[in-house]
């Protein structure tokens, strides 16, 4: 058949190497690195070449390798089979497979370095995922020639890590140091699942641009000591880091009295080692989530108004989760004392020791119950019942799957430390009212005293719609846009609810003794942390610098001797603070020779002079005032009052008094951010990674944090990046993460 007819399809010899190597190499050889040997400890060990097919042979140079495949593993040969011209012109329509350089061109590093980074940081994966035999398989799924591109070293990562941890740390404190507020912050104390202390250092700030930010600035340890001065020198020290002593704000934490101690400290130490003045009680803003929660509490198990002053004191010397459990262990236990201390006077009087129900009855007797006999709205049979519920649902795998099939909520469990929790366990109760009722009429004997009765719905049903004001309220100040312009106003509503409920049930026809006691108790914790609110005029100045508020608000809902004091502390604060002409920072006009001696005016001029208006300067203008007493305005519903102010239009109206409103309507309405983070780090210490050090606890959790807040932003996100240089090798901690096992750190 004569050459210009005929095509080969296939070849008798293997086709040519590819930069020396034949092409079917990386997918014979697998290649792995030998860390065993002390000799290549810091290029990352000694490179093996196994041949996967004869699965005994190993190299340890490429070149014996390639001989190996070409010597023993071929390419299968094409027969030499002739096509005719048709064939040869179908086949010339094909799209030509890329070459191995072509397909090693096309891998980016940056983006898969950046991937592996968040993938650590931002998804907490362990560091022992880089050596995966699936993670290998999954990028050389994509592009089979990039196998000696890959990271396979954990300590390879954590230097990756490390160096993007220390750069960006540095663009956040310019960040910082620009900024338009004050730094304000958020923290909270923790104990890790490898019982560690580590103090939680957030901040939240408007930055050169005039945007809200967010960041956790640092996780320290608190290795010695828990006390208010040992948080405090770890907050100065997150504040030098990031040289944010001048421009400190408020601080946001719980009601512990650690928080007061830690910013007396700070006080103290801003002014001995920096000059810097700083007043801790004025300085000090009460998370509002953990108020809302104590005052459920106290509604919960309360049974008088010395229990409470002594659950409050008993919970002072502690933070966090540990403050709501220690507050409501104390209730509980002078409940129970309480009780105990009835019945034995009951039986000395020769009474009974408790009156039992009526055998069929079908309502708890809730609403008759004198004074002496409160417990806690928590310990009225429909709770106490609910909570048995989920106690025999959770013993017995059986129960629970039965429990799915037929109702098919799971019912949750009451937890004193978890916000809102009685909320939602009633909440999903009453939403299957209907299928829990059948499901309990058919495993009647099994849940014995436990089955919930007319009566016990009718009192969820009140508790229900008592507790569905403060879940709402505590989801609104969790929100990334609220602010202490909400504290207040949310009080007052939540105050506004029990006053409105109390009467209610004060009421002959839906008289119930038991709420009003629970009512009467949480509106005492309530108010309690509302009057300290006095202790800071930046409460009622944000209020007063809400554009739908002003002096509207307070004059509508507060009673009238509270006007004045109101709205004169808040007004000293602006004639303190910000009442004054910044500096410019413009160059002066140099003056300029006087001007020559104007002739003599007319008569005219000076009759003109004597009726021109007279104009108010704007430099003795008290914007404040005037701003607070214009009838309040709407703004759009998808603004808040700090974006209002942050507007262009707002700032030139208003230069001075801008600044106030920006300083002030930045500052957190509670220590969520924290908590976020503890949530977040209890997945990097899990049970598995216990031998994790703290700081590379603190290298993850932060970076992670700045990847989800938007201050890295990758390339693919138009970003600057991550830094594709890890940090030196001596400049690197050890590596302590998920490769020893659990008992070896027990």
């Amino acid at each position: 058949m004569s050459s210009d007819t005929s095509s080969i399809i296939g070849v008798t010899e293997n086709p040519p190497d590819v930069n020396g190597l034949p092409s079917n190499f990386l997918s014979i050889m697998d290649i792995t690195k030998d860390r065993s040997s002390t000799r290549g400890r810091k290029t990352g060990g000694k490179t093996i070449y196994t041949c996967t097919a004869c699965g005994d042979k190993r190299y340890d140079h490429k070149a014996n390798a390639a001989n190996h495949v070409r010597n023993n593993h071929p390419v299968a040969s094409r027969s030499t089979r002739s096509v005719s011209g048709t064939q040869r012109s179908i086949s010339a329509h094909f799209r030509p497979v890329a070459s191995e350089d072509a397909l090693r061109n096309a891998f980016n590093p940056q983006a898969y370095q950046e991937a592996l980074i968040s993938i650590l940081t931002r998804r907490r994966v362990p560091f022992s995922a880089i050596e995966w035999d699936e993670f290998k398989q999954l990028a050389l799924a994509c592009n089979p020639y990039i196998k000696d591109s890959l990271i396979t070293s954990q300590r390879t990562m954590v230097r990756y890590i490390a160096a993007n941890y220390d750069f960006y740390s540095s663009e956040i404190k310019d960040s910082l140091t620009t900024a338009s507020s004050p730094i304000h912050i958020s923290t909270d104390l923790w104990t890790s699942p490898h019982r560690h202390s580590l103090l939680a250092v957030c901040a939240q700030w408007v930055d050169k641009d005039y945007k809200l930010r967010k960041a956790l600035l640092s996780l320290p340890e608190c290795a010695e000591s828990h006390s208010g001065e040992a948080q405090a020198q770890a907050v100065i020290d997150t504040l030098e880091k990031y040289g944010i002593q001048s421009k400190l704000g408020w601080h946001t934490g719980d009601n512990a009295t650690s928080n007061d101690t830690c910013l007396e400290s700070i006080q103290r130490k801003l002014m001995s080692s920096h000059k810097i003045k700083f007043n801790a009680k004025g300085r000090r803003i009460r998370c509002i989530a953990h108020i809302i929660n104590l005052s459920l509490q106290a509604f919960l198990l309360a049974s008088s108004k010395e229990a409470l002053v002594a659950a409050l004191e008993s919970a002072s010397g502690v933070t966090g989760e540990e403050l709501l459990s220690q507050f409501s262990e104390v209730l509980a236990s002078h409940r129970k004392k309480a009780a105990a201390e009835r019945n034995t006077a009951k039986r000395k009087n020769g009474e009974p020791a408790r009156k039992h129900k009526r055998k069929g009855s079908t309502a708890s007797n809730t609403s008759v119950i004198s004074a002496d006999d409160f417990s806690g709205v928590e310990n009225v049979p429909a709770l106490r019942k609910l909570h048995g519920l989920a106690v025999w649902l959770s013993s017995s795998s059986l129960h629970q799957n039965a429990w799915d099939k037929a109702v098919g909520l799971r019912s949750g469990m009451d937890n004193r430390t978890r916000w809102s929790s009685w909320y939602q366990v009633i909440d999903r109760a009453i939403r299957k009212k209907d299928k829990i009722q059948s499901f309990m009429s058919d495993h009647e004997e099994a849940i014995g005293d436990n089955r919930l009765l007319v009566g016990d719905w009718e009192l969820l049903g009140k508790v229900h719609t008592f507790l569905q004001p403060f879940a709402s309220a505590t989801l609104y100040a969790e929100g990334d846009d609220s602010s202490i312009s909400q504290s207040l106003m949310l009080m007052d509503m939540l105050l506004l609810h029990y006053e409105e409920q109390q009467k209610i049930y004060q009421s002959d026809e839906h008289s119930d003794e038991r709420m009003v006691r629970a009512i009467d108790m949480g509106w005492f914790i309530l108010s309690k942390y509302y009057r300290l609110t006095d202790e800071v005029p930046v409460y009622a100045a944000a209020l007063l610098l809400d554009p739908r508020k002003r002096i509207a608000y307070i004059k509508q809902n507060w009673p009238k001797e509270w006007h004045e004091d109101t709205i004169a502390s808040a007004t000293a604060f602006w004639q303190k603070k910000f009442n004054y002409e910044q500096p410019s920072d413009h160059p002066s006009t140099p003056t300029s020779m006087p001007p020559p001696l104007a002739k003599k005016p007319n008569q005219l001029a000076i009759l003109s002079k004597k009726l021109e208006v007279r104009t108010i300067n704007a430099s003795v203008r008290d914007d404040f005032t005037s701003f607070i007493n214009v009838d309040a305005t709407d703004i759009p519903p998808d603004c808040t009052p700090l974006e209002w102010w942050c507007q262009p239009q707002q700032r030139k109206q208003y230069p001075k008094l801008s600044r106030m409103a920006i300083c002030i309507l930045s500052i957190p309405a509670e220590s969520s951010e924290p908590e976020r983070t503890f949530s977040g780090a209890r997945r990097t210490c899990s049970w598995d990674r216990l031998r994790i050090t703290c700081k590379t606890i603190e290298m993850i959790e932060c970076t992670g944090n700045w990847l989800r807040q938007g201050l890295i932003q990758p390339l693919h996100e138009n970003g600057m990046g991550l830094i594709g240089i890890p940090r030196p090798e001596g400049d690197s901690q050890d590596v302590d993460d998920d490769s020893g096992h659990y008992f070896d750190w027990y």
